[in-house]
């Protein structure tokens, strides 16, 4: 168990930083478009006014854990408007990433909040949204920017159909995992958050009885995850890899993207047990999760790659532990995580936006980049959520 008194001094940071980080921008103005309800952003300095579309699902993981269940409604009414206006829901509320979305998490959003409330006629509407973000963003073969490229398999790809545009919309900005070819792959996260997707969509329309709906989403999520097992799953190395689609070859990098499975609940329980055993150790360090092998990366350091480790892949690799049953390992990882982030945090008076796990410092960063961020949004979201998970 953890005891929340250890980390008192962190969560009273956090609790005092959201009204700093809740934004109000209702009308398009210069870079952002407008939003009709409250957001948060990661911070209040070079993303202010700013609503990412997967940093709200871990922030919002969060919010409902501090009491603030309608500001994660509001959050998720706002990709809602978004769609309905623009028929995508864009990586975040700026004018010129209306080409370029980000890893869906649109259902996994409006299961988290009605978990809490339980309005079920929001979820309906929000359910609605989503079937409609899946069939004319994600699975429109139609668009400029295909997505389904391969065997009923996803790819990312932005609008101008750039490699490093697609990169944008994986939200690995940057990362050496798809080696500057980001258009050629099929991300193994991509993949595992879209079954995701189409099993939240098939279990809501078996709860609120309608078959023939529900029946078309299993169908689909179960031919996406047969496919993800024939080209993403290797046996011998016992994890799970993107794939070349070009080359016809799976990826040799290895990356956090490979727990994705687990989290999204597409693992069987053999696979989950083999990561856990033979891959989770050569991802754990001290101060938690890294995001990829030590070896094999780019010449220019990315911000995505070892030994940054990011707050909302530690939640990604904790829950998919804790969805077979793993309570332990989950556990463990959760505390070196806080431990690391609040060490930092009576260092320097700040959460941070990503850090280096090994040496429990704050993140690096490529100097042609943006420097590391403190505030922050999803870092205090998770660190809140695990207290809450294991207390």
């Amino acid at each position: 168990m953890i005891n929340s008194e250890e980390y008192k001094e962190s969560l009273l940071y956090i609790k005092n930083y959201w009204k700093k980080i809740t934004c109000y921008h209702p009308h398009d103005k210069q870079l952002h478009l407008g939003l009709p309800n409250k957001f948060i952003s990661p911070n209040n300095i070079i993303f202010k006014n700013d609503q990412f579309y997967w940093d709200s699902y871990f922030t919002i993981l969060g919010l409902v854990k501090a009491n603030k269940n309608n500001l994660a409604k509001g959050m998720v009414d706002n990709f809602c408007y978004l769609f309905d206006r623009f028929g995508i829901i864009p990586m975040r509320n700026r004018y010129y990433n209306l080409g370029t979305s980000q890893p869906p998490f649109l259902t996994s959003m409006a299961l988290e909040v009605f978990s809490y409330d339980k309005d079920i006629l929001w979820l309906n509407k929000v359910m609605n949204v989503a079937e409609k973000e899946l069939k004319k963003y994600w699975k429109n073969e139609s668009l400029t920017e295909t997505h389904i490229v391969y065997n009923g398999l996803s790819r990312y790809c932005d609008h101008f159909i750039t490699h490093l545009g697609s990169e944008h919309e994986s939200g690995w900005d940057m990362t050496s995992r798809f080696k500057d070819r980001c258009l050629d792959y099929l991300p193994i996260d991509l993949n595992s958050c879209l079954y995701k997707y189409e099993m939240d969509l098939a279990k809501f329309f078996k709860e609120y009885k309608n078959p023939r709906k529900s029946k078309m989403y299993f169908d689909m999520a179960e031919r996406r995850r047969t496919e993800i097992d024939k080209l993403m799953w290797n046996k011998k190395k016992k994890f799970y890899y993107d794939y070349d689609y070009k080359k016809k070859v799976q990826s040799k990098f290895i990356s956090v993207a490979g727990f994705y499975p687990m989290w999204a609940g597409l693992a069987s329980p053999e696979q989950a047990a083999s990561i856990k055993e033979y891959i989770l150790p050569m991802f754990e360090y001290d101060g938690g999760v890294v995001n990829t092998q030590q070896h094999r990366l780019s010449s220019d350091l990315k911000q995505h790659d070892f030994p940054n480790g990011w707050p909302h892949q530690q939640w990604i690799v904790i829950k998919g532990l804790l969805n077979y049953g793993y309570s332990d390992d989950a556990m463990r990882i959760a505390r070196k995580w806080l431990d690391m982030n609040h060490k930092l945090f009576m260092e320097t008076g700040k959460f941070w936006e990503k850090h280096d796990v090994v040496k429990c410092e704050i993140g690096i960063y490529n100097p042609s980049r943006y420097p590391t961020q403190f505030g922050f949004g999803w870092t205090n979201a998770i660190f809140l959520r695990l207290i809450n998970e294991f207390k």
